[in-house]
């Protein structure tokens, strides 16, 4: 089954929070908060050319000609929002710890708490279906999955085991979010964003290490070190509170975000030794960077439409769980198909329709039955907490002035 053993490189996880322009009072910047549904969109494109890359592993250059890796792209976005909506959200903590309203300590182990309520039903959830019906590895692997460190495991066999190689994205993020929390609340101003910026560069520098020393290319791909710059270039901007407005420049950052993109794209399919391969990243984060600060704004027209599709926007709400639960999904309709249905497998564009509606009905159900109730539960004790809303769990965004407010919470679940 060769497309479930090509379980990597590309990630997606549910991410959301309050933009923060700078030099606003936080009076200013509350009464500004708002649901962006077209960030939910973006996320939505993301996590379903990931599925798509997944599901079409085995088959050479379908849906798209295999030098187009757009899974690969898709986690680039991904990280770019998530350092983004993390930092912004840490940020408006930050002002009300400086105003006295909050302690750090407070404000820490409330981070904490709510980033373990948003991922950890859902994975554990997966986690625990796979155990049972021993799907693939991850009864061999169970330590590493249940520690957040499917990724170091997949450096350290320089493989991708079967069924849970998709989850070192998520380690990925939930190890950078370790740190960076006291990074963003504890660290001085002044040297706050130089700080982002050299964190940036020590990603950079991570992966020419990995050329210079032939480091193997999984774990230069999986290692938290390689993301850093994708995540800290979106942190820089959370922290800056940068967004775009539209313009008659609008045409021009699109043209130099589609120029990064393109020049990246034939740097990947370059060859991954040589130096210039360490820039793909840098790139594809810099593009991603653009888009974000647009989307902050709210596209109109057409493409503000399409984002904001509510079937669109549906699937960028449950994405983690569409990205959690896809590989789960695939290994078991491959493995419990009786033989007359295996057409459904062997045909790639019935196996991408198919594998793909039951993980959105899976990920529904994980929504409704289990992820949104919790989500609730954390909403009711954010009223109680005198800590900000924000990306605790990736599940708001906000709306810029002059753009209609579709809602008053900063939950899109509510």
């Amino acid at each position: 089954m060769g497309w479930a053993s090509y379980c990597a490189g590309t990630s997606v996880e549910s991410a959301g929070a309050e933009t923060f322009r700078s030099g606003q009072t936080l009076t200013h910047a509350r009464a500004r908060e708002r649901y962006q549904p077209q960030f939910d969109g973006l996320r939505a494109l993301a996590v379903l050319t990931v599925m798509v890359d997944h599901f079409s592993a085995d088959v050479p250059n379908f849906p798209l000609p295999d030098k187009i890796r757009l899974g690969a792209t898709g986690v680039r976005l991904f990280l770019v929002l998530s350092g983004y909506f993390i930092t912004a959200s840490l940020r408006r903590a930050r002002d009300r710890m400086d105003a006295g309203e909050i302690s750090a300590g407070q404000t820490i182990s409330t981070f904490y708490w709510r980033r373990l309520l948003r991922t950890a039903p859902a994975y554990v959830a997966f986690a625990g279906i796979a155990m049972l019906l021993n799907i693939g590895a991850i009864r061999q692997n169970w330590p590493w999955v249940f520690t957040g460190t499917v990724n170091w495991l997949i450096a350290w066999q320089n493989q991708w085991p079967l069924t849970i190689s998709h989850l070192w994205s998520i380690c990925v993020q939930e190890q950078f979010y370790v740190l960076w929390p006291l990074l963003i609340l504890l660290l001085p101003r002044r040297w706050m964003l130089s700080t982002i910026v050299a964190v940036a560069f020590a990603g950079i520098a991570f992966r020419i290490g990995c050329v210079i020393f032939s480091v193997p290319l999984i774990a230069r791909w999986v290692l938290p070190f390689g993301s850093l710059d994708s995540l800290a270039a979106g942190a820089a901007l959370g922290w800056c509170g940068g967004r775009f407005t539209a313009s008659r420049g609008g045409w021009a950052l699109a043209l130099l975000s589609f120029s990064m993109l393109t020049i990246a794209a034939v740097l990947r399919n370059n060859d991954p030794t040589k130096l210039a391969s360490v820039l793909v990243e840098p790139l594809e984060a810099a593009a991603f960077v653009i888009l974000v600060a647009r989307t902050a704004t709210g596209f109109e027209g057409n493409i503000g439409r399409f984002l904001s599709n509510p079937a669109l926007v549906f699937a960028g709400r449950i994405s983690y769980g569409l990205y959690v639960y896809h590989i789960l999904v695939a290994m078991v309709l491959d493995r419990g198909l009786l033989s007359q249905l295996r057409f459904v497998v062997t045909i790639p564009s019935l196996r991408l329709v198919v594998f793909g509606i039951v993980t959105l009905f899976v990920a529904t159900l994980s929504w409704r039955l289990l992820e949104q109730p919790i989500y609730r539960r954390r909403g009711e004790e954010t009223r109680k907490d005198p800590m900000p809303h924000g990306n605790w769990g990736g599940d708001s965004v906000t709306r810029s002035p002059g753009v209609p407010r579709p809602f008053l919470s900063a939950d899109p679940s509510a």
